[in-house]
């Protein structure tokens, strides 16, 4: 009998053997909205954890859809999974497992995220099947574009202070609700700077009035899995900040090997681990990009 797949555990391998090479996923250029893997059905980029899961650009489509519109998929092509949420309402029960009630005395109905999947084929690997023409990407200076993203999460966020200043620290500090990162001028490449300043930019968005993951980080120390998670959230939602800026990343990082292997050990301790902070991080970043909150 066939044994359930699980998810989980496809999507951590995937991710930690990428760090297991040395490889930071979330770091490559085609990370974001501004290129990388889209649905060829709706023509929209894929999430930020399906990019990292495709790791590669181009438009994918499943196999039911390219039979529908006549193709067929080449001998020996190879699948990629790409993973969703749903939403299932169930009874909620408290720890004795009893039916938790409302003030009417009815059943109270929460709803619970499960994690689902299907498998796609790049439309490359794809006969009969004619990709879409892409439209010319505007031009754009992303240095502009990067002083708008924080200017205008700035404006709406008006008890966070930003303090970019000669230093050899760059931090968020909580109970300051405050941002320090080294000024511009002691970056030898101006994305280095914005990529710094997003990291901590998404840390802010761990107050409860924002994205609410104060509570999570108030045991985190150095090494620990919450502070993993939290760097693992930090990090991710700068990748998405700096492509959705159509800033080009570079492929390393501040203290890199020391960050590496604490996030691989955590990874490899809790499988859900990456698929949490990935959604965490594009919650953050849609925060700093929008300021809406996220609704189910």
């Amino acid at each position: 009998m066939k044994t359930q797949l699980d998810i989980y555990q496809e999507v951590t391998n995937k991710i930690t053997d990428l760090l297991s090479q040395g490889i930071i996923p979330w770091h490559r250029p085609w990370m974001g909205t501004k290129a990388g893997a889209v649905s060829y059905t709706t023509r929209r980029p894929y999430s930020l954890l399906n990019q990292m899961l495709l790791t590669g650009s181009g438009e994918y489509i499943t196999f039911n859809e390219c039979k529908k519109l006549g193709g067929k998929i080449k001998k020996g092509a190879k699948s990629s999974m790409v993973v969703f949420w749903k939403m299932y309402p169930r009874q909620k029960r408290d720890l004795t497992g009893a039916a938790v009630l409302n003030a009417d005395g009815e059943p109270k109905i929460e709803r619970i995220p499960i994690l689902r999947y299907y498998r796609v084929f790049n439309v490359k690997d794809c006969e009969g099947i004619t990709p879409h023409e892409q439209p010319e990407e505007p031009i754009t200076n992303p240095i502009e574009e990067g002083e708008r993203v924080i200017a205008e999460y700035l404006e709406r966020e008006s008890g966070l202070t930003f303090r970019p200043c000669l230093s050899n620290r760059a931090y968020y500090s909580p109970s300051l609700d405050t941002v320090v990162v080294p000024e511009l001028s002691q970056y030898d490449k101006p994305n280095k700077y914005y990529a710094t300043t997003f990291h901590e930019l998404t840390h802010s968005t761990l107050k409860e009035s924002r994205c609410n993951r104060e509570a999570d980080n108030k045991n985190a120390h150095f090494g620990n899995k919450d502070y993993s998670q939290e760097e693992l959230v930090a990090e991710l939602g700068c990748a998405y900040l700096m492509a959705s800026c159509g800033i080009d990343t570079p492929e390393t990082v501040t203290n890199s090997a020391a960050y590496i292997q604490g996030w691989l050990e955590a990874l490899i301790n809790d499988k859900k681990m990456i698929v949490g902070a990935a959604g965490s991080a594009e919650y953050a970043a849609e925060y700093i990009l929008t300021g809406e909150h996220r609704t189910y």
